[in-house]
């Protein structure tokens, strides 16, 4: 599993518990349909921090709150290396994530 599979997981879950569509998602968070849409479908590579915190704003969260789930925090960069998934953006994008969660704890 990769952090983007993760980060889309935690979008759809939220998405679902307020009953909100892909399209209702990327309206509030004022960023195009299909750059929500490549997100949850694992099409992204690795979502930039601007993204991401647009889309926990959507959902009245602040980019702690939002990222602030066992499984994103617990993500090692060693799952990566397992899956033979790691590249230099993704590296760059986890330890911001990481960086921003354990500053918000």
């Amino acid at each position: 599993m990769t952090l983007t599979n993760l980060i889309a997981a935690r979008i759809n879950q939220l998405r679902k518990s307020r009953k909100l569509s892909v399209n209702k998602v990327a309206t509030m968070s004022g960023l195009p349909y299909s750059t929500v849409n490549s997100l949850l479908r694992g099409k992204s590579d690795s979502p930039n921090l601007k993204t991401l915190i647009r889309i926990a704003t959507a959902f009245n969260m602040t980019i702690v709150e939002f990222l602030n789930v066992p499984e994103i925090i617990e993500f090692s960069e060693d799952d990566l290396e397992d899956e033979s998934e790691k590249n230099e953006g993704q590296e760059e994008t986890n330890k911001a994530l990481r960086e921003v969660v354990h500053r918000g704890e």
